[in-house]
């Protein structure tokens, strides 16, 4: 269905400003907090990595210690 007031498939007319622009306060805030939380999931994936790196380490350990 179109949207008689916007010419836009769907029933509801356009909200106006629509996303904030790159170039916008809001805009750059947004770009800011979304590379912050790309940051911070590469942190937890590094994080993750090396613990399995350590729980391969210690059941390595565990098992030559057990031979003893």
């Amino acid at each position: 269905m179109m949207n008689s007031v916007n010419g836009v498939a769907g029933g509801l007319p356009s909200q106006g400003q629509g996303a904030p622009t790159p170039g916008s306060p809001i805009g750059q805030s947004a770009q800011q907090e979304a590379a912050d939380a790309m940051a911070f999931q590469l942190w937890v994936a590094q994080q993750a990595s090396s613990l399995a790196k350590l729980k391969v380490f210690h059941s390595m350990a565990k098992q030559v210690n057990d031979q003893q």
